[in-house]
């Protein structure tokens, strides 16, 4: 998890030294490391209750398709269109969020560290990205179940982590549950 640590200390200096931070700002400073990050947003809302909102998994599907997509076409950092990448917030305001993840970055810092870092790096964490993005196209038409969207979602999560992290063994787990998954739902459909 040192990985994430350093990624708060880039962000906290970056809210410090500004005003206010724009989008593209953050992504200029996390540069490449910005697209776990951002699945990891992405996927933490699809399972949050905002995932439970009519709609929502939809609208989150194209967010994770998308930054999934690039990613696995091997792009340096993820596109945004530019009213979304001109969104700011007070720098004060960042390194107030950058101070709130440290004490959850610590705890789980006992169960996810770097290790199999080759399982998340390079053609792998293209693969990971890819695999990101089609399951964002299982997202809609499962809204209509009851919790329909939270085994994807989770896997997504658990890809992200690992991606941010560096923690292949991790994605080895996430890769599993995404299996695990698609085996209990071809169970209850066949």
């Amino acid at each position: 998890m040192q990985e994430v640590a350093d990624m708060l200390d880039r962000l906290d200096d970056l809210g410090a030294s500004r005003e206010r931070v724009t989008v593209d700002d953050v992504q200029a400073c996390l540069g490449r490391d910005a697209f776990g990050p951002a699945l990891l947003t992405l996927g933490l809302l699809a399972l949050s209750p905002v995932g439970d909102i009519p709609g929502a998994p939809t609208i989150l599907a194209i967010f994770i398709f998308g930054v999934g997509a690039q990613m696995a076409a091997g792009r340096n950092r993820p596109w945004l269109p530019r009213p979304l990448a001109r969104r700011s917030v007070k720098g004060r305001h960042l390194c107030r969020a950058a101070s709130l993840f440290r004490p959850v970055v610590r705890v789980l810092a006992a169960v996810i560290w770097a290790r199999l870092t080759f399982l998340t790096e390079g053609l792998f964490a293209r693969a990971i990205a890819g695999t990101c993005a089609i399951l964002a196209l299982t997202l809609p038409p499962l809204e209509i179940v009851p919790f329909g969207a939270t085994v994807p979602s989770s896997v997504i999560t658990g890809f992200s982590i690992a991606l941010v992290a560096r923690d292949g063994l991790l994605a080895l787990m996430s890769f599993a549950l995404m299996i695990a998954g698609g085996c209990f739902i071809l169970t209850l459909v066949g």
